[in-house]
C-alpha cells in the first residue's frame, strides 16, 4: 500500500451553489436563483455551518470559496460561516485563502469586508473581454465590469487577484482572443488560469451545437490561441506552472498544487468532495436535499470509497504529470515503496518520446505532452503496476 498522502494539514474547499444565471457551457454543480438570494443563503449557510460542526476538527492548510458565486452571499452569512470555521478549522493567518468572484456581484466595500474576514485571493471570472461572447453564453457582466471589479479589488488593498480566461467560444478570432489577452494584461493580473472551451454532455451549448445552431472555431484555430497565450504570457513574465495556469513568481495556486500533489483535502457543503485518510467521499448534490439531510440530523455524504494503491498510484501520477517539473522519483518511492522505477519508465515508453522526458532527479511531460494529457491519462488507466 501507498504512504499516506496526509503529511499535511488538508486543504479545504467550501461549496457556495448559487449563480444568478447559469452559463450555456457550466456542468458544475450550480443552481440559478429563482427569488431573493436571501432566504436561499440564510438556509444554505446554517448547513454549511452544521456541516462544519459535524466534520471532524482539524486545522487546515488553503481555503478555497467556490461554486456557483460565492460572491453572491451576502457578507454577514459568510462572517457566521467563518466565526464555526476557525473554532472547528482553525487556518493559519498567513496562508491563501480564495474566494471566486463574478464580476458586477462585489463592490469595493465587499472587498474590504473580504479582507477582514481573512481572505487574501481572488479568482475571478472574467472568461472574456469580448462582449458577444459573454453574452454568446450567458454571462451576466460587461468587460467593463471586469476592469471595475479589479479596480475595487486593487483599492480594497488586494495583492493575490486571479482571471479566469476561455477561449474558443463560437465565432472567437485569433484576433479577437488577442484582444482579449491584452485587455487582461493590462489589469496585472498575479495569476491567470486559461482554459480551452470544453463542451460539457447535456449543458446548453452542446445541446446548441448539436443543432446546428453555433459552431466552433477550426481547430487550427484553436492551436493557434494556445500558442498565442504561450507566446503573450511568457513575454510579459508569467510561468506556465500547469497544464492550464499561468503566475507570476511566487503567486502560484497552493490550493491547487496542494490537490495536484494528490495531498489530502476536505470538501464541505452540497456536492463537495474530500480525499482523506485515503477514503474519497462526496456529498449530497442538490442544496434542498443536502439541507434537508443535515437538518435531519442525517449524513450528506452519499458516496465513499477507498482508494487502493493501484489507483493511489496512477491519481498521483495524472495529477503530478499536469504541472511543471512533474514528478520527483524521491517522493514518488518514498510514497510506494517497492515501486520499481522501471515499471513506470515502461509505462512512459509506451508515449511517444517527444511527450516525455525522464532524468535522475524527475519525470514530466513536455509542452507537447501537456497538449495530449488526456490521453496520457487514458493510456495510464490501462496500465496495472505491481508493488
Amino acid at each position: 500500500m501507498s504512504r499516506s498522502a496526509d503529511t499535511a494539514n488538508p486543504a479545504l474547499y467550501l461549496h457556495v451553489p448559487y449563480c444568478r444565471s447559469r452559463c450555456t457551457y457550466c456542468d458544475f454543480n450550480a443552481y440559478q436563483l429563482n427569488d431573493e438570494p436571501g432566504s436561499a443563503f440564510s438556509d444554505y449557510a446554517e448547513a454549511l455551518v452544521a456541516d462544519i460542526r459535524n466534520s471532524p476538527p482539524r486545522q487546515v492548510s488553503t481555503v478555497f470559496w467556490g461554486g456557483g458565486t460565492p460572491s453572491l452571499m451576502p457578507v454577514e452569512h459568510l462572517a457566521r460561516i467563518f466565526e464555526v470555521l476557525d473554532q472547528v478549522h482553525p487556518r493559519d493567518p498567513g496562508e491563501e485563502h480564495t474566494i471566486e468572484v463574478n464580476p458586477g456581484t462585489v463592490s469595493e466595500r465587499g472587498m474590504e469586508q473580504y479582507l477582514k474576514l481573512g481572505i487574501n485571493r481572488l479568482s475571478m471570472g472574467a472568461q472574456s473581454f469580448e462582449e458577444e461572447h459573454l453574452r454568446l453564453v450567458g454571462r451576466i457582466h460587461s468587460a467593463d465590469q471586469i476592469e471595475n471589479c479589479v479596480m475595487y479589488a486593487r483599492n480594497a488593498g488586494f495583492q493575490n487577484v486571479s482571471l479566469d480566461l476561455i477561449y474558443g467560444f463560437p465565432t472567437q478570432t485569433v484576433e479577437q482572443w488577442r484582444t482579449t489577452l491584452d485587455r487582461a494584461l493590462a489589469l496585472a493580473p498575479d495569476h491567470l488560469s486559461v482554459y480551452q472551451l470544453t463542451v460539457e454532455p447535456s449543458t446548453r451549448l452542446q445541446v446548441q451545437l448539436a443543432k446546428g445552431e453555433l459552431e466552433l472555431p477550426e481547430e487550427d484555430d484553436m492551436v493557434a490561441m494556445d500558442d498565442l497565450a504561450e507566446e503573450v504570457l511568457s513575454a510579459e513574465g508569467y510561468l506556465r506552472y500547469e497544464i492550464s495556469n499561468w503566475a507570476r513568481p511566487g503567486r502560484e495556486c497552493r490550493h491547487n498544487l496542494h490537490y495536484w500533489a494528490d495531498r489530502a483535502y476536505l470538501g464541505l457543503g452540497c456536492g463537495a468532495v474530500s480525499f482523506m485518510d485515503g477514503w474519497r467521499i462526496e456529498r449530497i448534490k442538490a442544496p434542498t436535499y443536502y439541507q434537508r439531510a443535515i437538518a435531519e440530523g442525517r449524513s450528506p455524504v452519499v458516496f465513499a470509497e477507498r482508494r487502493g494503491s493501484d489507483g493511489a498510484l496512477k491519481d498521483f501520477l495524472m495529477m503530478g504529470l499536469r504541472v511543471r517539473g512533474g514528478v520527483r522519483w524521491s517522493e514518488l518511492e518514498g510514497r510506494f515503496p517497492g515501486l520499481a522505477r522501471e515499471q513506470i519508465l515502461a509505462f512512459m515508453e509506451r508515449l511517444p518520446l517527444e511527450w516525455w522526458r525522464a532524468d535522475s532527479d524527475r519525470i514530466e511531460l513536455t509542452r507537447r505532452g501537456w497538449d495530449f494529457h488526456s490521453a496520457v491519462t487514458m493510456e495510464l488507466m490501462d496500465v496495472m503496476f505491481s508493488f
